[in-house]
């Protein structure tokens, strides 16, 4: 195990740096029930994500759904052990009651050893494969049946806990006491826990947010209660060998319009960016995030997705110095909606060359009854799900990569001229006359078919002979086309592709 932990990179925070070599989060893992869900072989899961060389996996620690929480998966959820099935950080105590799931009540003064070696267990061969994880300490618990599950809720513990609690979504603000102890005990156990390894960091919660838009006082307490949690696990890794990296999810959603028709929100990223004890900011959703004005956006109507609008979400984002991660996605599936693996292939590219720090797709195919992601077993609503196909072509990205220098890799701003009829696009470049180019149909983003179609771009290149490739984002296949020749304003034909491609553009010497 290297002596480094997985850290910002030195030289590029959008960027970061892992066993001393550049690193961009690039991923499709599963659905975060690894450690919880003992009916989940993780062993047969980190061999297919080291097969495609899927490089980091999400780790929630003991929140819980049930079979009914999300119709699609259903039971396969990995989320929605049995309560059998579950492996939580605290013991459980005979004769005291049951908890709302059935079973006997937590005793939160007593660590399960089972759990915290299961933990440290999975984290370990993770970092055998060179796969980082993202603890995610804490969960929104979005209702009360999901809450009466958390241990720390006065229905499920033997201690008195979480009586001053009056509402679910308190378990993100610093309301109630017993709650605020409860967690930051929590937090300094894992620290101690975890702090031997070098492919860990983590996240506060994940998508903290209250029901519908948060008014600005609930958006504050959540705020507040992230620069506590931040404060705690630093102090207790600051008498630990190694200091992980904290990230924020930024998920409040406060209206700063009235417009009914096009409602204009923000998140609270700003005071992530601002506080020094959060690292990372991640965001869910970005491709439905379309900029109104500076951090303000509105999002459309549903869950549409339009191609495009990472790479103007993230430009209002360039002056913070933090790294930004696209690290849970809209993949389909839940409540019958249409998978959209294309879609999914397209956002990491969007969100890589448009300087995001990392892309972690949600990946349904993985689940208790099959840890290969294949769709060897039906879903709950009995569909098949076999991602490989999409775990395959993020590979194929990641081996494009693999030929730059991630520490030199910015977005490249201004290179092309406008927008682009009919696609969005994103580029980055290494500074030294490489740039990588891409297009997708916006249709792609609508489920629609797309059908053959050409584009003719006007590039703002430095002064030169330009080689060109055009990259296909499926199967890496390159077909070399006509050079380009820049003396100011540079006219790049690119031939006919369908739903994506990318133009892989170097000056010659």
């Amino acid at each position: 195990m290297s002596s480094q932990v997985f850290s910002v990179h030195p030289r590029n925070p959008r960027c970061f740096v892992y066993r001393g070599r550049p690193f961009k989060v690039l991923t499709s893992a599963e659905h975060y029930g690894a450690v919880l869900n003992a009916d989940f072989d993780y062993d047969v899961y980190l061999e297919e994500m080291q097969r495609t060389g899927q490089n980091a996996t999400r780790v929630f620690t003991f929140y819980r759904e049930t079979a009914a929480s999300i119709p699609g998966p259903g039971p396969m959820n990995t989320l929605a052990p049995t309560p059998e099935g579950s492996v939580m950080p605290w013991e459980r105590v005979a004769g005291r009651g049951k908890a709302a799931d059935g079973l006997d009540r937590f005793d939160l003064d007593r660590w399960n050893a089972a759990y915290f070696e299961r933990l440290k267990a999975f984290v370990g061969k993770c970092g055998d494969r060179g796969v980082v994880c993202e603890i995610v300490l804490f969960c929104n618990p979005y209702d009360q049946g999901k809450y009466d599950l958390f241990p720390c809720s006065r229905v499920s513990n033997v201690n008195g806990v979480g009586e001053d609690l009056d509402r679910p979504q308190g378990f993100m603000t610093l309301d109630a006491p017993s709650i605020t102890v409860f967690q930051e005990r929590f937090v300094r156990k894992m620290a101690e826990e975890l702090n031997p390894f070098d492919n860990v960091y983590y996240e506060i919660c994940n998508e903290p947010n209250f029901s519908g838009d948060s008014p600005e006082a609930a958006e504050r307490k959540v705020v507040a209660w992230h620069a506590r949690i931040a404060r705690v696990l630093r102090e207790a890794e600051a008498g630990l060998p190694h200091r992980h990296l904290i990230a924020a999810n930024a998920h409040c959603v406060v209206k700063v319009s009235g417009d009914p028709s096009r409602p204009v929100v923000r998140h609270e990223d700003l005071s992530y960016f601002e506080n020094p004890d959060i690292d990372v900011v991640n965001y869910h959703y970005i491709s439905r995030k379309a900029v109104a004005q500076g951090l303000h956006f509105f999002q459309p109507p549903g869950k549409a997705a339009y191609a495009g609008l990472t790479w103007h979400f993230l430009r209002e984002r360039d002056r913070f110095e933090k790294p930004v991660v696209f690290d849970e996605t809209f993949s389909g599936v839940v409540r019958g909606a249409p998978e959209r693996l294309a879609v999914n292939r397209a956002e990491a590219w969007e969100m890589i060359l448009s300087g995001g720090a990392g892309y972690s797709n949600l990946d349904w195919s993985f689940t208790q009854a099959d840890e290969t992601g294949a769709g060897k077993v039906p879903i709950g609503d009995g569909r098949r799900l076999d991602w490989r196909p999409l775990r395959a072509w993020l590979h194929v990205f990641r081996r494009l990569l693999e030929q730059y220098d991630l520490a030199a890799l910015v977005p490249a701003v201004g290179l092309v001229s406008g927008e682009v009829p009919g696609c969005g696009h994103a580029a980055a470049t290494d500074g030294r006359g490489r740039y990588i180019l891409y297009l997708v149909d916006e249709k792609m983003y609508q489920l629609e078919a797309c059908e053959p179609r050409r584009a003719t771009l006007s590039l703002a290149l430095p002064a030169g002979q330009y080689s060109v490739k055009a990259f296909d984002p499926r199967t890496g296949e390159v077909r070399e086309i006509p050079e380009v020749h820049s003396a100011g304003p540079a006219r790049l034909e690119v031939p006919a592709f369908n739903e994506d491609v990318a133009v892989l553009l170097n000056m010659e010497s």
